[in-house]
């Protein structure tokens, strides 16, 4: 390495071999590094944009399941109501047939 003043006041900065195949050696070593660092980060965008894709995915099934059983369980009273009618009918029935079998005995 060496430093010359000119006449004009500038000073001269120059570089040996060894010195320049350092810088060169730091300066591949830091575009390497920069670009590891970016390929790294790079990977791991689209490792979590996989991700982000699957739980929208899931997401959306279970909005879908949601609804589905929303819609099922929306006629429930519906049901209950149908229920009670058919014990009731089942109840008229059961009184009718007993009173057949009653009115075949007498004869």
């Amino acid at each position: 390495m060496d430093l010359q003043s000119t006449p004009d006041g500038h000073l001269h900065f120059r570089l040996g071999p060894i010195e320049r195949w350092t810088v060169m050696g730091a300066v591949a070593l830091l575009v390497f590094l920069l670009g590891w660092v970016f390929r790294n980060f790079d990977s791991r965008l689209e490792t979590q944009a996989d991700t982000m894709n699957k739980v929208v995915t899931a997401q959306a099934v279970t909005n879908a399941q949601l609804s589905t059983l929303s819609q099922q369980l929306a006629d429930v009273p519906g049901l209950t109501r149908q229920i009670a009618e058919i014990k009731v009918q089942t109840d008229r029935n059961t009184q009718d047939i007993h009173e057949l079998q009653s009115v075949q005995r007498l004869k």
